[in-house]
């Protein structure tokens, strides 16, 4: 008999036909004030929304206001954010750059400022930090404290900006959630997961912060552990919002103006937990009390990213001195995204434990539609 662990990234609720990408969700910010039609009325009326707090939201600015120079990245908002916390840090470390000698801020001489700015990286996030600054500085004196904590001040003011683009996030998914699932009620598309049999026993890591798994598969949500936390406009389980959304901690040294930003500081706030370590545990078959000797691990519409390292290494880990005999299934939309996980794999792995892994089938790659090749892979 075999377990199954799922282990899910946002390429799932897409392959299930959901608009749950960066780039609907901001298309969503930008109609939202101009163009709600009743549904998304009736949705907000229903949860007693008050949207006029997420008008102007800063981040949405600067992506509205660079898609032109953002390129690619524009419709990924953890890199935006990146981009200006950091920005925001790189004034506070070289302030030089931001106050003018004359006792001026350097963005009110726009030309010699943008100059400055395009000979540093990222120039794009610094000028537009500069320039939001400019407005935000008016209530500050000229010496030395206030200007430090003007930018400290500053930085808290982008901080709230991000508490309400995750609070708007959970707004457009919920509302995601009420046309997929009660207003127009979709189906589950065909993949390799239907090469599962009992999925709804199924055990879910989840990347996402929807309940899709639950609502098309029937999966309890007991049952799925939310990494990043997940949405919840009632508030039924946690009195906050949950949801981790932000950027990835990049090196040892704690900088006290970033944590707030950063997903490992937000998980632990959150209290997402571990919850998933449970999940590779020896299960046993109820109906004859015999332990299950096989697990199936299964990896959807993940790109098993090197940011998320600790928790696939730590995945990796709880099969360790088993009693029971497990594979690791990686599916991918195509060549292209099966070579991208092989080197994020050895990246988190290291290549000799990837090639021992692969070598025993302990780590296979399936294409995520094809089912028959699916069910060739699966212990049994």
């Amino acid at each position: 008999m075999a377990d199954t662990i799922l282990i899910l990234g946002n390429g799932f609720d897409l392959a299930m036909g959901r608009k749950t990408s960066y780039k609907d969700f901001l298309e969503f910010a930008d109609k939202l004030f101009v163009e709600r039609d009743d549904q998304l009325d009736e949705f907000l009326k229903k949860h007693q929304i008050d949207i006029k707090k997420y008008k102007n939201n800063l981040y949405i600015q600067y992506i509205n206001e660079n898609k032109s120079t953002l390129g690619e990245n524009w419709s990924n908002l953890e890199i935006m954010i990146s981009q200006l916390a950091e920005a925001i840090d790189f004034f506070r470390l070289n302030s030089d750059k931001l106050y003018h000698k004359s006792g001026d801020l350097y963005p009110k001489y726009v030309d010699q400022f943008h100059k400055m700015m395009n000979e540093e990286r990222n120039s794009t996030s610094k000028i537009f930090i500069g320039t939001i600054f400019l407005k935000f500085y008016n209530d500050y004196g000229r010496d030395k404290p206030e200007k430090e904590l003007a930018i400290s001040d500053f930085n808290n003011l982008f901080i709230h900006h991000l508490d309400l683009l995750t609070e708007l996030l959970e707004i457009y998914l919920s509302y995601r959630d009420y046309i997929d699932f009660e207003v127009s009620p979709i189906i589950p598309s065909k993949t390799v997961l239907d090469a599962i049999d009992e999925i709804s026993e199924a055990s879910v890591i989840s990347f996402n912060y929807t309940h899709t798994p639950n609502k098309l598969y029937k999966i309890h949500l007991e049952k799925i552990h939310f990494i990043h936390g997940e949405i919840d406009l009632k508030r039924r389980k946690h009195n906050i919002n949950t949801m981790v959304f932000g950027i990835e901690d990049k090196g040892t040294e704690i900088n006290s103006d970033l944590i707030p930003y950063q997903k490992f500081y937000q998980r632990v706030v959150k209290e997402t937990g571990n919850t998933y370590e449970r999940f590779f545990d020896q299960e046993f078959d109820k109906s004859k009390g015999i332990p299950k000797i096989f697990k199936n691990i299964i990896i959807f519409g993940h790109s098993v990213d090197p940011l998320d390292k600790e928790i696939f290494a730590n995945c990796f880990k709880l099969i360790d001195n088993k009693y029971y005999q497990s594979r690791f299934i990686f599916t991918y939309f195509n060549e292209t995204a099966k070579r991208s996980i092989i080197r994020n794999l050895a990246i988190i792995l290291g290549k000799d434990k990837l090639v021992e892994l692969t070598g025993r089938r302990e780590v296979v790659f399936v294409q995520s539609q094809d089912v028959d090749g699916m069910r060739e892979l699966l212990l049994k």
